[in-house]
């Protein structure tokens, strides 16, 4: 088998793996945002000498992710620019149960959730807030870690192909307690469909 059929196989797989996401999430969910693109150090000359922002005013991918405390699952958006309210309350109304607990960091652009019928509370980083009893973002920033470790493995890719890249890691977090013989059935099961 040659190199180039076996990258076609292993993209034909992410696809199908992108396409199997859970339907609805009842909650609570934690909901937050992390951007890739790569540390300055590593990037091209013109690129460092422009003054670059850090957090929300990055020019780096906005990546957008539910946890589901009640599933342990997770439903991740890589978007194309900057993140966008409507997008977020459009996946909300989709995915979330409207009877859910949404919890976020202090994120301005969150505040605007509980006008929106569901109901909001949220941790302020900013202040040092972490951790107020049940509300916390915890799992969705270890899923952060959990994604940022295997895309540095995986090294340098497209921008229009590391929505497949961040599928197949969802795929494999969201069926991490079902057994290999499990995974390699359900895999099967959905390329047969596709």
């Amino acid at each position: 088998m040659s190199m180039k059929t076996a990258q076609g196989m292993a993209h034909h797989l992410r696809r199908v793996m992108a396409g199997d996401t859970p339907s609805s999430f009842v909650g609570p969910v934690e909901m937050d945002e992390t951007y890739i693109g790569g540390q300055r150090k590593n990037k091209r000359l013109h690129i460092r000498r422009i003054q670059g922002k850090h957090g929300h005013g990055t020019d780096k991918l906005p990546i957008f992710g539910v946890f589901d405390r009640a599933s342990g699952s997770v439903i991740v958006f890589v978007e194309p620019k900057k993140l966008d309210i409507r997008f977020i309350l459009q996946m909300l109304r989709e995915r979330v149960v409207s009877s859910a607990v949404v919890l976020t960091d202090g994120f301005k652009m969150y505040r605007g959730i509980q006008k929106r019928g569901f109901r909001h509370a949220f941790v302020d980083h900013l202040q040092g807030e972490y951790v107020r009893g049940d509300v916390h973002t915890n799992n969705i920033e270890g899923f952060w870690g959990v994604l940022k470790r295997k895309l540095a493995c995986i090294g340098g890719m497209r921008r229009d192909r590391l929505y497949l890249f961040v599928a197949e890691i969802v795929w494999k977090f969201d069926h991490r307690h079902d057994s290999l013989e499990y995974q390699e059935r359900a895999l099967l099961e959905l390329v047969l469909r596709h």
